[in-house]
């Protein structure tokens, strides 16, 4: 096949990569350089599934490229529902294959009709089988995930890369190859953090199936190695942000919009002004009618735990995403600085029929929102609340929980957030949710707002501790 990237450009970006390496300490001195590194060897990869992916690349329309190993070939496998729950609808292609090294990938740029396909965004991870298979040393491997991405580059300038760290291997922390990883992933940040090189994301999502202890569940990956349905879920919501924004979608929950066409909307807005105006607010708590209920049902509850601590109510009744993002945006918030901030958002837009990732990327907009205009404010995240609205409570909750399960993922790396998943506390003893803590299977009661604010009290007191 006809090669597809430029050699001299291509030799030009790998030197200025080794370079970075030196520096970096991941590259030995010539003296001491081994006689071959298989990690940036081109390895044959002649196969049935390699001709089946340069038929798909030369056809081209691919905006999003997935590269990578079997971890990559599984989305085609344990992923399946969830590549088309977030892909279905978008021209992404798999260019993943099973057991892939780093030399492989590298063989397979060379060979593939690459020049056919001109991709916004190349989700790229790769390196595991170079240490699982002892071919590589990490450092080794670096190198050879340096060129991976200097080819890639070089045949697409304007494209966006999402570098992933490899994902962890192995049970536990001390398990070798999760050491090897670890030190392969050590070593892409030097060279790929805080944005060295142009349009190169490093994105490390590896605390998403680890437990607080470093254990790795069998419940996200069960041979510690390659994702389940589950660990595919965390994989996609992570990286949903990049890719709308490499595509330049622009999803319902995350644009402005506001009920001021509603008269005790707009009072209400108008009455939160003058709160804000007035100053000296430390807690705020952001809603919707679940919030705003703090006001009614919960007036009692909220003055037991927050009547001394210059607390606002910020939840209006009906609010999506889309109207929370407005209102943060419409208030005059210059003359305060809260300490702490609770977030409970997202019941409506599932009510209104949006898709739970698209209202994880609202989720996320607002919580990005608090953080640019309060630096310094500690946020608490609520997972979205039990709702049994129709009556048939399994089927209800599942939108909430599969919503619940893309927040930590679409909200990592943000600084000073904390999620908290109060849903078992509003279940009886059979987990089901019931008219006496919910009478409408969705606004608490007194009793409700009672388990809510106990179960808040000392996280919101450890925000706002001086």
């Amino acid at each position: 096949m006809k090669r597809s990237f430029v050699t001299v450009k291509g030799l030009v970006l790998c030197a200025v990569a080794l370079t970075a390496l030196c520096a970096a300490g991941f590259v030995r001195a010539e003296d001491e350089a081994p006689a071959q590194n298989m990690a940036i060897t081109l390895e044959n990869r002649d196969i049935e599934r390699f001709h089946q992916q340069a038929e798909r690349m030369a056809a081209g329309d691919v905006d999003v490229l997935m590269v990578g190993d079997s971890i990559t070939h599984g989305w085609e496998g344990s992923g399946a529902g969830v590549w088309e729950k977030f892909y279905g609808n978008r021209k992404v292609m798999n260019f993943g294959i099973g057991g892939d090294r780093t030399g492989h990938v590298l063989w397979r740029i060379e060979n593939s009709p690459m020049d056919k396909i001109s991709p916004k965004l190349a989700v790229v991870m790769i390196g595991t089988n170079n240490v699982g298979h002892g071919s590589s040393t990490p450092e080794q491997t670096v190198e050879g995930i340096v060129m991976i991405v200097d080819r890639l580059k070089a045949l697409y300038p304007e494209a966006k890369i999402l570098l992933l760290s490899v994902f962890p291997r192995g049970a536990t922390p001390g398990d070798k190859l999760r050491v090897a990883v670890n030190k392969i992933n050590e070593g892409l940040v030097p060279i790929y953090g805080d944005g060295q090189v142009e349009n190169v994301k490093l994105l490390d999502i590896g605390s998403l199936f680890l437990t607080g202890d470093g254990i790795l569940p069998a419940e996200l990956m069960p041979d510690f190695l390659h994702p389940n349905a589950a660990g595919y879920l965390l994989w996609a919501s992570a990286i949903e942000p990049y890719v709308v924004e490499a595509l330049g979608e622009a999803p319902a929950a995350v644009q402005e919009s506001s009920n001021m066409n509603i008269d005790w909307w707009k009072e209400r807005f108008e009455k939160n002004c003058e709160r804000f105006k007035e100053g000296n607010v430390d807690l705020m708590m952001v809603g919707d009618s679940i919030t705003h209920g703090w006001d009614g049902a919960g007036a009692a509850v909220w003055e037991k735990y927050y009547g001394d601590k210059n607390a606002i109510n910020m939840g209006f009744g009906g609010d999506r995403t889309q109207q929370v993002l407005w209102r943060l945006n419409n208030m005059p918030l210059e003359n305060v600085h809260p300490k702490g901030a609770c977030l409970l958002i997202g019941i409506n837009n599932l009510g209104c029929g949006e898709r739970p990732q698209d209202i994880a990327l609202g989720i996320r907009a607002v919580v990005l929102d608090l953080r640019e205009k309060f630096p310094e404010t500690k946020i608490t995240v609520l997972k979205v609340f039990p709702w049994g609205r129709y009556g048939n409570q399994d089927k209800d909750q599942a939108p909430v929980d599969e919503l619940n399960k893309m927040v930590a993922p679409m909200l990592l790396g943000i600084d000073n957030v904390r999620i908290v998943d109060l849903t078992e506390k509003f279940f009886d003893a059979e987990g089901k949710l019931t008219k006496e803590v919910m009478p409408d299977l969705l606004h608490p009661n007194a009793f409700g707002y009672e388990i809510w604010g106990n179960a808040l009290d000392g996280i919101v007191k450890g925000m706002l501790a001086e």
